[in-house]
């Protein structure tokens, strides 16, 4: 049984799960940069260098074995149970957007005091600028490996996209790949992207009111450009569309890749006979998208399009994770997945020996 945690919503109650007594830990209202470190253990598959073949979608093991692949003998009785926390996100290379991903790492460290954190990125080209730069620019497989190799047992990999597309069902199932009692995590546990059900929809349309700008006035549009995707989550897009649509008419979703598109809204503004448009970006963060497709000079970006269409257009410019209302649905999807670790209780701040910590500095 668990020790006595302090009170916590029936909800997180519900949802945790039971397993052996462990080394515990709780949210705080601090920030520490220290973690519980771990003796160095046999990797996954990569080796820890600045090139990491096989980063895109799968791994190999390409490591050298001395042992018998098919006696291995009984497993080894459970040692201290380590959590840890993966943040996975599309990557940047613009450095305010970057810096919106260190804001909201500020904020996962202050609720989750002396965990282990890393960074894993899903976008290739984006990994390889930031290589160039000399900048971290660990893929989701690296980030994985490491984390293991630092001691933790029990991870949590939390998605900051949008809604659950490619990028996100790929890092869940390249993170589940993880999960073995003797070679990999012990426990991994999946936090939810920004859209992943009925009560994130409703709760995003919540949000946008404080989203939008104030200078707004009623009678303008408001365009929310996405990213969108060739999966089957495009759907969220759809669904969030029609929670906008009830609430305000004006405000339109489209998007960069997929239906619809800026063409489609287009027209039903010029049905609307709105001479204003709004164009906010509806991404974690402002990055080459935001700079040159919605924004930039060249005559197919979006904010050029409206104009060329005969609206006036307004541009603002802020990623949803800059938004503390949109970044308290991620930070509660995190707690869901760290409340199934079935680690409750407070453990002690261990020093940092510099294998897990900060991905942008």
């Amino acid at each position: 049984m668990f020790p006595a945690r302090r009170a916590d919503n029936p909800a997180s109650q519900a949802r945790r799960t039971l397993v052996s007594r462990p080394v515990l830990f709780r949210r705080e209202s601090m920030q520490t940069d220290t973690h519980p470190h771990g003796r160095h253990r046999h990797g996954l598959a990569f080796d820890h260098h600045d090139h990491h073949p096989k980063c895109g979608h799968g791994h190999d093991h390409g490591h050298e074995h001395d042992h018998d692949h098919h006696h291995h003998g009984p497993e080894a009785p459970p040692g201290p149970k380590r959590p840890g926390i993966l943040l996975v996100a599309f990557g940047t290379t613009v450095v305010p957007a970057r810096q919106a991903y260190d804001q909201f790492e500020v904020q996962v460290r202050a609720r989750y005091p002396g965990i282990p954190l890393a960074w894993g990125f899903t976008a290739h080209k984006v990994r390889r600028k930031l290589a160039d730069q000399g900048l971290p620019h660990d893929c989701v497989a690296v980030a994985l490996s490491r984390m293991h190799d630092q001691g933790v047992t029990h991870l949590t990999v939390q998605s900051l996209h949008t809604i659950p597309g490619v990028e996100y069902f790929w890092t869940e199932n390249l993170a589940k790949a993880y999960e073995h009692p003797r070679k990999g995590f012990i426990q991994v546990a999946l936090g939810a992207p920004l859209l992943k059900d009925p009560e994130d929809l409703r709760r995003v349309a919540d949000c946008l009111p404080g989203f939008i700008p104030r200078e707004r006035r009623p009678d303008e549009a408001v365009i929310l450009a996405g990213h969108g995707t060739y999966h089957d989550g495009q759907q969220r897009y759809l669904d969030l569309q029609s929670q906008f649509q009830d609430r305000d008419p004006l405000l339109h979703t489209a998007l960069l890749m997929g239906e619809p598109g800026l063409a489609a809204i287009i027209a039903q503004l010029q049905e609307q006979r709105v001479s204003t448009v709004w164009l906010l970006p509806f991404m974690a963060v402002c990055g080459h998208h935001v700079q040159k497709d919605m924004f930039g000079d060249r005559p197919t970006s979006w904010s050029n399009r409206l104009r060329t269409a005969g609206f006036e257009v307004r541009e603002h410019a802020a990623g949803t994770i800059e938004s503390p209302c949109f970044r308290s649905i991620w930070l509660d999807h995190l707690d869901t997945a760290m409340d199934s670790l079935g680690l409750t209780e407070p453990t002690a701040a261990q020093p940092n020996h510099g294998g897990v910590g900060h991905a942008h500095h």
